[in-house]
């Protein structure tokens, strides 16, 4: 029996899907959408009930499951691969890894390039590295941000499942806070999560920022500036001093989506600047979808609005 790699699955789920809408609408617009989340997978379905001939790229099939996420995890697209497919969308399973703009072509991992007529980005958000003292590799893995990771999310849900009747559960936050409102959503689960499972435990809230998020969340909001951290013991030094804890929801400030780095779209802020449409103002005929745009409201609801504006 033949061996299916991934390369192969991929390559064949991309030509078959390419060619019935290439020989229906052969003087269709092609349109290259990436990123399959809420924004992407809207973007897609518009463009493709107008008449385009669109391909979604989307690295995740989870993401394209039609369901909504765990209490934990960002949320799907909301729009499952079978109502995709069902309007035309040609979706591969893959991941862009570079734009040549000249010729106007994305190349993919699995060594395939793509040609379009419009681009859309929905990259979403990527962590931005810290210098802190023993926040390497391990303490991330022990300390999941279960900030738009699957497997993230449900090491979190885990390590709280385990957590002791009397234990401490901490959510840092960072200075540079890109999505206040997912911030507030996030302190708001995990306190509700302790109420029902673990009434006796606390929550200690880190705002790296400006304190103002205290105002409006739940749990013990705590200004303070981490120093350092040793997640073998649970320790989080600060400018306010330590804190000890049994579970850590260690969130870190955030920027675009890698591939909108790689491709130039951002600026010194990380975000990608967009007028009022979305388009980018780096590269002409690009639209820049969700959360990855440098004014973004970046909620669920933030971005569907993008994809308003942009299609």
């Amino acid at each position: 029996m033949a061996r299916i790699t991934r390369r192969g699955f991929t390559l064949s789920l991309i030509v078959g899907a390419l060619a019935a809408p290439a020989l229906l609408r052969p003087s269709a617009a092609r349109a290259v959408v990436v990123g399959g989340g809420p924004a992407g997978a809207e973007a897609a379905l518009r463009l493709a009930r107008s008449g385009a001939q669109v391909t979604l790229i989307e690295r995740d099939p989870t993401r394209l499951g039609g369901v909504a996420a765990g209490a934990f995890a960002k949320p799907g697209a909301g729009i499952g691969l079978g109502a995709l497919t069902g309007a035309g969308v040609a979706v591969a399973l893959d991941e862009v890894t570079g734009i040549d703009w000249r010729d106007a072509r994305v190349a993919l991992f699995s060594g395939r390039t793509l040609a379009y007529d419009r681009l859309f980005l929905a990259p979403g958000t990527a962590a931005v590295a810290e210098d802190i003292p023993g926040l390497d590799a391990r303490t991330r893995h022990l300390w999941p941000a279960a900030w738009g990771s699957v497997s993230e999310a449900r090491r979190l849900q885990a390590q709280l499942s385990a957590l002791p009747e009397r234990g401490h559960v901490v959510l840092r936050l960072p200075a540079r806070l890109a999505q206040p409102d997912a911030a507030l959503a996030r302190a708001e689960a995990l306190a509700a999560w302790l109420a029902t499972h673990r009434p006796q435990a606390r929550l200690t809230v880190l705002d790296g920022g400006d304190g103002s998020l205290g105002k409006q969340g739940t749990g013990r909001w705590q200004r303070a500036t981490v120093l350092s951290v040793d997640a073998d013991r649970g320790r989080i030094e600060t400018d306010a001093g330590r804190i000890e804890a049994d579970v850590v929801n260690f969130v870190p400030p955030q920027q675009a989506g890698l591939i909108a780095r790689v491709a130039g779209l951002t600026d010194a802020s990380g975000w990608c600047p967009c007028d009022a449409s979305g388009a980018s103002r780096l590269r002409e005929g690009t639209a820049i979808l969700g959360d990855a745009r440098r004014d973004a409201q970046r909620t669920v609801d933030g971005a569907l609005r993008s994809v308003h504006d942009a299609v």
